[in-house]
């Protein structure tokens, strides 16, 4: 695909100032910062221009609570690109995308995302768009890194995916899409032939590498992880995440969920502002990510354990490089038509490339004794 221009709905926040420096330092796309605050993507396509003066950058108002906006940004362009933290509002935006005649991607963290757009997946068949959701590193990543893992393997038989963070939230809006997922907290792992909910005793320590040492790790429900057991008949899998730090995890996080069951969104300003607080005052100071696949399997009729990790000093980025090594796939022509998650969309060997190329490390540590 050639003369690609790219809207970048939320480009002027935290995660889309970080995701446009770098869809421009990676691509030759031309891009349009739009949102419902003109003003501030009006500056930040400027100071854009001027870091990148031979590109072509632009602005646009777009309101996702205003369908007639987000169809007048959205005309002319090729694709869309949700970075905003607005899941209410994805039902209308993928429908001005789609009557527009453009693609979409998203990197939204809710489950409701792909049950909201399988709607219009009819539509976005027949006219042969590129729907892509659930895009970055979480989700996103866990499926990616259950099919590397099974090149090593003549049967597959464990993965077991884990993650660590430690970042900084800007303002409290930051994390807004995070506060929900908080209360309607879901737990699942495959164990003995089936889905099952969890609870605190089926928590994991791990070690986390070097800078994050040993976790202690909770299970969390990932959608994306279902089709890849099916895929792979794994006997074990499931997704598990670190907490943020003591005070977030034993004295915040419990007056979200208390609050929350008494009223949803009850005091949310506050809770947003305390949220950001405890993660900003009390987590280590090391900000960044760590990401990895602990699987086992067989070779040769031979056991063996197999552990693929990913790691960068920037959580920001490493949110936003998954998704541009994806849109290099998308730009290649190399992506079909239709409504997927992005970790079963794209060919992972190339992604794990891409993602290297932009500063990830990432390394694959094989035991067969």
């Amino acid at each position: 695909m050639n003369n690609n221009s790219i809207l970048l709905l939320g480009g002027y926040g935290a995660v889309g100032r970080t995701f446009a420096r770098l869809l421009l330092k990676e691509t030759e796309v031309a891009i349009i910062i739009a949102g419902r605050r003109k003003e501030k993507a009006d500056a930040f396509a400027e100071k854009l221009k001027n870091e990148f003066p031979s590109r072509t950058i632009s602005s646009s108002y777009a309101n996702a609570s205003e369908p007639e906006s987000l169809r007048t940004a959205f005309r002319g362009v090729n694709l869309i690109i949700v970075l905003t933290t607005t899941p209410q509002f994805i039902k209308q935006i993928g429908k001005a995308a789609l009557e527009e005649n453009c693609d979409y991607l998203d990197i939204l963290v809710s489950e409701t995302t792909i049950k909201d757009l399988a709607e219009f997946a009819p539509l976005i068949k027949e006219k042969k768009r590129i729907f892509i959701t659930q895009a970055g590193f979480h989700p996103g990543l866990p499926a990616v890194f259950v099919r590397f893992g099974a090149q090593y393997f003549d049967v597959y038989k464990k993965a077991v995916i884990a993650m660590a963070m430690n970042a900084r939230f800007e303002t409290s809006e930051q994390a807004a899409e995070i506060v929900p997922l908080i209360t309607e907290f879901k737990t699942e792992i495959y164990q003995n032939g089936s889905w099952r909910k969890t609870t605190y005793k089926d928590a994991i320590k791990l070690s986390m590498g070097k800078r994050f040492g040993d976790k202690s790790l909770f299970p969390i429900q990932m959608d994306e992880i279902k089709l890849t057991q099916k895929m792979f008949n794994l006997e074990e899998t499931g997704v598990y995440v670190s907490g943020f730090n003591w005070v977030t995890d034993y004295f915040v996080m419990p007056i979200i969920l208390l609050t929350q069951k008494i009223k949803k969104g009850l005091a949310i300003n506050f809770i947003l502002k305390l949220f950001t607080w405890s993660v900003n005052k009390f987590s280590s100071p090391y900000q960044g990510v760590v990401f990895l696949n602990e699987a086992e399997g067989t070779k040769n009729g031979k056991k063996i354990k197999v552990r693929i990790s990913a790691e960068h000093d920037d959580a920001y980025l490493f949110t936003a490089i998954p998704v541009i090594a994806c849109l290099k796939q998308y730009l290649a022509g190399s992506l079909q038509s239709g409504l997927s998650m992005m970790g079963h969309a794209v060919d992972e060997k190339q992604l794990f490339a891409d993602m290297e190329k932009m500063g990830v490390t990432i390394k694959i540590e094989i035991n067969n004794n």
